[in-house]
Order: structure tokens, then sequence, then C-alpha cells
């Protein structure tokens, strides 16, 4: 009977690794999968640009003189 209480625990122990490593693996295999996905959607490179121009800015260029030595 003690035998059987004992092999009883460590199949139930086993089963629970077996499960809580399946978990993990796909859990990591997802954040893999997404994680440049996000990362892509964050990156600086693809935010809009204002289209509307700064008019002063492209005047005072404008007037600006060319540098000649």
């Amino acid at each position: 009977m003690k035998k059987n209480k004992i092999i009883g625990y460590f199949v139930f122990i086993s089963i629970f690794t077996v499960i809580t490593t399946l978990v993990f693996i796909i859990q990591k295999s997802y954040s893999n999968l997404i994680g440049p996905i996000n990362q892509a959607k964050a990156s600086s490179l693809t935010k809009n640009i204002d289209p509307n121009l700064d008019i002063d800015t492209l005047l005072l260029i404008e007037q600006k003189k060319e540098y000649s030595p």
C-alpha cells in the first residue's frame, strides 16, 4: 500500500512537470514569434511624419548665403 501511494505521488509530479514544461515552451515560442512584430511596431522608423512644413525655417534656409572659400 505504501509503494502505491509513493508511485501515485511520482506520477502526479511527473505529469505536472511535463505540463509545466510544455506550457513554458509554448509561452517562449509565442514570445519569440510576437516579439519582433511588437518591436517593429514600436520602431521610430515606422512613425508617421508630419506633412506640414515649417515655412519660416524654409525662408531662413533660403536667405542664408552659400559658403564659398
